[in-house]
């Protein structure tokens, strides 16, 4: 029992760690090298914020994007709007080398033209609700609350050994 909550606390720590060094990397590449996607192995990271693309991607989702050299038909990609917005879309079709896209959900396609340049990159994930739960890990409340029990998950087990050690006694 001893060697099995060892090797939890371990992995458990683990997780934490991977989770606040990626955190620190993505806000360094946003905020000092002002990035506007930020990366992680080459995957950058968005959250669907509307239903255009049901029900393939739903709001609250978290997505994986990665750049690529080239685009296809039918590939879903995230891209800057006209406006600068952030849009993640189907491409339907090509005039002139640029992209004609449109959301799984809508019954007509954008108004403007994509041009390659604009693509930020082509889906590679859906987590399916898990841009809800990382939206709350970055807030103030969800940094803490990491804290804790990333603290709790270290000493936990020391002070529970101590009480039973003064319990014997």
């Amino acid at each position: 029992m001893k060697v099995m909550i060892k090797v939890l606390r371990g992995l458990l720590t683990a997780v934490l760690c991977v989770v606040l060094l990626v955190n620190v990397w993505l806000l360094i590449q946003q905020s000092v090298l002002k990035k506007e996607a930020p990366e992680v192995l080459g995957y950058s990271q968005y959250i669907v914020t509307s239903g255009s693309m049901e029900p393939s991607m739903s709001p609250g989702d978290l997505i994986l994007i990665k750049r690529q050299e080239k685009y296809a038909l039918g590939d879903v990609v995230t891209f800057r709007g006209s406006g600068g917005e952030t849009v993640t879309h189907r491409i339907m079709g090509t005039v002139s080398g640029q992209f004609i896209t449109q959301g799984d959900a809508n019954n007509t396609e954008d108004s403007d033209l994509l041009p390659p340049e604009r693509i930020l990159g082509k889906l590679c994930l859906v987590l399916p609700g898990a841009g809800g739960a990382l939206l709350f890990l970055r807030s103030p409340l969800g940094i803490l609350l990491l804290l804790v029990v990333g603290f709790l998950l270290i000493k936990l087990p020391d002070w529970i050994g101590t009480v039973r050690v003064k319990a014997r006694h």
